[in-house]
């Protein structure tokens, strides 16, 4: 018998129409299920009953099935939870300030003149910035309340994260408040009167290296030396009496410190920029702020991440940024087979949808931390 594919299309839209069916049935029946649980005060996932129905669907199918059953019916059972848990979950305010401290000190890694020094003044018209030598020392500033602020350099577009402070991120109890992005058109700079060709070592910061890597390849002669601070290199160089020096700056950071522009526009990216984020010891959520940053673990098995994402989905949130991290030390030892990730993605806190999906994020993860809701 020779088959016809329009008849099997008609077949399958019909099996189609009867799946939608008993699927509006199924999320009419999971709403009586979340009515339930919120009366006798149970949470949403029920390992063992989930486990049941999964082993159950495997019994009844084909080998070649089982499978692809099972993650159907653990999508199935995903969207249900998900559905649950707009219904049950409590919908806690979250505490914060909405107000930007008037004359606030800021701490701000480098130097003056440096690229944090410009993030500064892009995100304060007034206030006090204090130099510190390393970002560390400025999120402990922050969170000692030794400054009300702090400008920290998280990624940048051609190198990438800042792997450093996204770890002091999850290590120190700050929060995100709002993000600024520099361009960062480095120039080779030197003492008055040194000629290009003359410089034999150059001085940088590793992610500035990092983004001038063609310039630094044409020029086999050169010794690159990491810097703790573009800014701090530019002020070294601009002291020490060696006509061999070099380093990578900005043009504004360069006149400054009296120092020749011998090179301009030496990123590899003619676009090239990082974006900063500036903390808070406490959480502060700004008006028009859309942005939540969140870092999470899921538990080590198939289907795991496609489970978390499904959250995203069911919501309607797509997301902006998602990175693998190294799990805190202390998680780590407690649930040394979990993964973490850090997420960004379009939110505001004041709406009770997101706060009761960053509430079962909490309560259904071995670790969950909210960064912040910021511009």
């Amino acid at each position: 018998m020779e088959l016809d594919l329009t008849e099997i299309r008609k077949d399958i839209d019909k099996i189609d129409e009867q799946l939608l069916e008993l699927f509006k049935q199924r999320m009419t029946l999971t709403g009586d299920v979340a009515r339930y649980k919120a009366k006798n005060n149970m949470v949403v996932f029920q390992g063992d009953r989930e486990k049941a129905i999964i082993e159950r669907v495997k019994e009844n199918s084909p080998e070649e099935l089982k499978k692809s059953a099972a993650f159907l019916f653990m999508n199935i059972m995903d969207i249900s939870k998900c559905a649950q848990a707009k219904d049950i979950t409590p919908d806690d305010p979250i505490v914060h300030i909405s107000c930007i401290m008037d004359r606030p000190s800021v701490a701000v890694q480098g130097v003056e003149g440096a690229y944090g020094h410009a993030a500064y003044n892009n995100l304060f018209k007034s206030g006090n910035a204090s130099f510190y030598a390393s970002f560390a020392e400025v999120f402990e500033a922050v969170e000692n309340g030794d400054v009300d602020y702090g400008i920290l350099p998280i990624e940048n577009n051609t190198a990438g994260e800042v792997t450093v402070n996204m770890e002091l991120l999850e290590k120190h109890h700050v929060f995100i408040n709002r993000t600024t992005t520099v361009e960062c058109a480095h120039v080779l700079a030197a003492k008055k009167g040194v000629k290009e060709q003359d410089i034999k070592i150059l001085f940088g910061h590793e992610q500035a290296i990092r983004q001038c890597d063609s310039y630094i390849e044409s020029r086999r002669d050169l010794t690159v030396i990491p810097y703790h601070n573009n800014g701090a290199a530019a002020l070294m160089v601009s002291e020490n009496a060696s006509s061999e020096l070099g380093c990578i700056c900005s043009e504004e950071c360069a006149e400054m410190h009296g120092l020749d522009i011998l090179h301009k526009g030496i990123a590899t990216d003619p676009n090239n920029a990082t974006r900063f984020i500036c903390i808070s010891k406490n959480m502060e959520v700004y008006d028009g702020a859309d942005t939540i940053a969140v870092s999470l673990s899921i538990p080590n098995f198939a289907g795991s991440l496609y489970r978390m994402l499904t959250k995203f989905a069911v919501n309607g949130i797509n997301m902006s940024k998602i990175q693998s991290k190294p799990l805190p030390v202390e998680i780590r030892l407690k649930y040394p087979d979990d993964h973490m990730f850090y997420i960004e993605f379009p939110g505001n806190i004041n709406d009770s949808a997101t706060r009761k999906l960053l509430k079962n994020f909490e309560t259904e993860y071995n670790y969950f931390k909210l960064h912040g809701n910021f511009l």
